[in-house]
């Protein structure tokens, strides 16, 4: 797609992906011709994992605030091909799917940007991204017709990818717990 994107007799500057809901709260449509594909949230879930534990983060007064376990989720992301001629929305799909193919995991070794938006990666560790893995979800056709009731659109060419492990801190608690000031260790 982007050596196509270059040829501004089908595609304009800046509107070749878009970030957005293809259905306006009032029930209408919100794909343009413009935009070629459209990303769209569809779904978020925690991936549950045995194990978990709480972590501890000093305070200013000597003692220790207990967040709870960070929660791991997993967001399925919609993308949407839309084009007036059908074989360019196949081959914009087909393009959004080899990139994934090739380009299934984002890290901060591969991608050093991932984080740049962090603004203080040491007090702030919940802002970083660790790694995000993209994974091609097959849906029954069932699960098709059910996706695009849910938005009240007709079926478009589309593809859904989850993306794993997104991982959410709690930042704030009232969970107050004193630091341990003595070991006593006694023998046997």
């Amino acid at each position: 797609m982007v050596e196509r994107e270059n040829d501004l007799s089908t595609y304009s500057p800046g509107h070749v992906v878009d970030l957005k809901s293809i259905v306006l709260p009032n029930g209408n449509s919100n794909i343009t011709d413009s935009t070629h594909v459209t990303i769209m949230l569809v779904n978020v879930e925690e991936e549950r994992r045995e194990g978990k534990q709480s972590y501890y983060r000093a305070t200013d007064d000597k003692q220790f605030q207990r967040l709870n376990p960070p929660v791991e989720i997993d967001l399925f992301l919609l993308f949407v091909a839309n084009n007036s001629d059908y074989p360019t929305a196949l081959r914009d799909l087909s393009d959004v799917i080899e990139f994934f193919q090739s380009h299934t995991v984002f890290d901060g070794q591969k991608y050093p940007s991932l984080n740049a938006s962090v603004s203080d990666p040491v007090n702030k560790v919940w802002q970083l991204i660790d790694r995000l893995s993209f994974k091609l979800v097959s849906l029954t056709f069932e699960q098709q017709n059910n996706l695009w009731g849910m938005l009240s659109s007709k079926y478009m060419p589309s593809a859904v990818y989850r993306v794993k492990m997104l991982t959410v801190f709690e930042t704030k608690s009232d969970d107050k717990v004193a630091s341990i000031t003595q070991l006593d260790f006694v023998e046997n």
